[in-house]
């Protein structure tokens, strides 16, 4: 009688990094040329949030108004500082070096998103200094909404996604293209690497921007190594840099019900 048949082998086929509602949908993302220009991070110089306004009296000539009103341009934070996402692949020396690269290349895209929103979270949270605690969803978007309110412009609403279901409940987070946005057009953030990070915290922002170079892949044939299965191994690696940072101000909630 025969024996059993051998196990086939699948190939299983890459599916496509998370896009929608995360930091990479909501920010104006700039495309760098060269592997380092901005190794040096990034200084955003303000141009939505100048503090040179107000209102004055009609009546002319009144002694309580200054003749000329002042003005004030909001000045560059803190640097925005870069993170180097990387990823790679290691197999047998018969492999092809294209499928070697192409799998570093693939678990890069994956996770570069989570991993550049996780560093965000954490400058978020440094810069947004001791959070307002709130007991509810519903009591910390409001806050938010009104801050950003105050800001003249509608912002953007970091938070871990599972704050996502519960928006929801609240009929406030509304579909917008690849965005999900409150009742007052304020944009959702829901980042899928924020969760380990913000936790109970959300975090109300202005526009956002990422800048990131073309992906560097290299493939190289290892020599002799210190784990005796991976002699002469080919091993592809995939990295990039990429500077995340937002404009003007910034304030946090945490939810403690």
């Amino acid at each position: 009688m025969p024996g059993p048949l051998p196990p086939i082998h699948f190939e299983a086929p890459p599916v496509p990094a998370t896009a929608a509602y995360s930091l990479y949908s909501a920010a104006t993302i700039f495309e760098v040329d060269g592997p380092s220009r901005h190794l040096g991070g990034v200084n955003v110089r303000p141009y939505n949030c100048d503090e040179g306004f107000g209102t004055y009296s009609a009546l002319m000539c009144d002694p309580a108004e200054p003749a000329i009103k002042a003005a004030q341009r909001a000045l560059p934070g803190e640097t925005f500082e870069p993170v180097v996402v990387w990823a790679a692949d290691e197999c047998a020396p018969d492999t092809p070096e294209g499928e070697i690269a192409a799998r570093a290349a693939h678990t890069r895209t994956l996770h570069e998103p989570l991993l550049v929103e996780s560093a965000f979270a954490a400058r978020l949270l440094a810069d947004a200094g001791a959070p307002t605690v709130v007991s509810s969803l519903a009591e910390g978007l409001g806050v938010l909404e009104e801050f950003l309110g105050e800001q003249g412009y509608n912002g953007y609403i970091h938070a871990a996604r599972r704050w996502a279901v519960s928006a929801g409940n609240l009929d406030a987070a509304n579909v917008a293209g690849a965005q999900l946005r409150t009742k007052l057009a304020n944009s959702w953030v829901f980042g899928g690497g924020y969760g380990s990070v913000l936790g109970a915290t959300l975090v109300a922002t202005g526009p956002l921007y990422v800048w990131r170079n073309d992906p560097l892949n290299e493939v190289v044939t290892t020599g002799s190594h210190a784990i005796a299965d991976l002699n002469n191994t080919v091993y592809g690696l995939s990295e990039r840099i990429i500077v995340a940072g937002y404009e003007c101000a910034i304030k946090a909630v945490t939810i403690t019900p």
